[in-house]
């Protein structure tokens, strides 16, 4: 089965590749993602100057920020004005990146609910794509660093739940990332300890990333199914399971996911032929979708798209842009987008639940082959 993704930067439409199971080839329709996300951290941070990032938890950042992209609404190449980020989960509140007035707070087309903060000498930054603006930011209000303006949405000229980010320096957009390393607030994923009003300070020794009961619950198989009617879920090669559980560790999934979509794309690389599609790799990515999500594994200096590091972290990546951290919901939206037929979300999650489920998130631990 054919996937199609719509991507934030990318010109066109983008495939990803069909199952090796499977020997069909059927082309169906595009699924949006909201932002092809770069790197996840997991250290804490605290406020040591007058800017902090516009997150209070962790985020993650988009790969392709500011600059001239293909816009995937509008159809054609524009300059992008600020960087897009999302949080983990997403919906997170989003805070004020340091004090200042409200200068516009509202429906903004495009960028749909967007809270612009003038912060003097000529430096504004906005907030767009808000599922909401919180009751008290209006404008003329005076809000402070960390302050709490409403929630990270989708709303206006938008593929998916995200942040964009804005600087503008009298009235003309800069790009945010240089402009936060600057002044000690780099946009790097970390989550930050509370500073606006009425926040509680977080223990700065503690590390707000670590995983309460390890990752999230992944929703029960369903009908329909289809490969995994008559193909077992495999023994997974130590090697392999190891790459699922490095990748899990960091996009904060269970491994046990990758693991079930390993099985169903190629059964865990046992299958190494070019799909029907053109699919390549252990997870079987389509050329112009691995342009887009192609991740470096193995800290090689390159994305290859045969190299099984590169294709179960990139499938991370991909899983994580396409909202897996939504919930269950999430989950199987996020898998649909990977391939749109409903069997084949049902075989990923039957297989996942064959290796052990949900609440299964990577450690050492778990390094052994079943």
């Amino acid at each position: 089965m054919a996937k199609l993704v719509s991507a934030v930067t990318a010109a066109c439409v983008l495939l990803i590749g069909v199952p090796l199971l499977m020997a069909a080839f059927i082309v169906t329709g595009s699924t949006a993602a909201a932002v092809q996300f770069e790197s996840c951290t997991t250290a804490g941070g605290v406020v040591a100057g007058e800017w902090r990032p516009p997150y209070q938890q962790a985020y993650v950042v988009g790969r392709r920020g500011f600059g001239m992209r293909f816009h995937p609404i509008l159809r054609t190449w524009r300059m992008h004005t600020g960087q897009d980020m999302t949080s983990i989960p997403t919906g997170g509140p989003i805070v004020a990146a340091a004090a200042g007035t409200v200068t516009f707070a509202g429906d903004s087309g495009g960028y749909g609910n967007l809270v612009l903060i003038d912060h003097g000498g000529g430096i504004e930054t906005g907030y767009a794509h808000l599922a909401h603006i919180d009751s008290g930011v209006i404008v003329g209000a005076s809000v402070s660093m960390g302050q709490r303006l409403g929630t990270e949405g989708s709303t206006g000229r938008s593929t998916g739940n995200h942040l964009h980010y804005e600087v503008r320096d009298h009235g003309t957009p800069i790009d945010p990332v240089p402009f936060m390393a600057d002044r000690g607030a780099p946009l790097d994923g970390r989550p930050i300890a509370p500073t606006g009003p009425s926040s509680v300070v977080a223990d700065a020794t503690a590390d707000p990333l670590t995983p309460a009961a390890g990752s999230f619950e992944l929703p029960a198989p369903g009908e329909p199914r289809l490969n995994s009617l008559t193909n077992p879920a495999l023994p997974i090669p130590p090697d392999i399971k190891a790459l699922y559980v490095a990748a899990a560790e960091k996009y904060d999934l269970p491994w046990t996911l990758l693991a079930g979509i390993g099985m169903a794309e190629t059964a865990h690389g046992r299958i190494r032929a070019t799909s029907s599609a053109g699919a390549q790799g252990l997870m079987q990515f389509m050329p112009a979708t691995w342009a887009v999500y192609g991740v470096d594994g193995d800290d090689d200096g390159r994305a290859d798209i045969l190299n099984d590091a590169d294709s179960i972290m990139s499938a991370a990546d991909y899983l994580t842009a396409s909202g897996v951290h939504n919930g269950q919901d999430g989950v199987r939206n996020a898998l649909f987008a990977y391939n749109r037929a409903h069997w084949y979300v049902n075989d990923v999650l039957h297989f996942a639940q064959a290796y052990g489920g949900g609440h299964l998130l990577g450690s050492s631990a778990n390094c052994t082959s079943r």
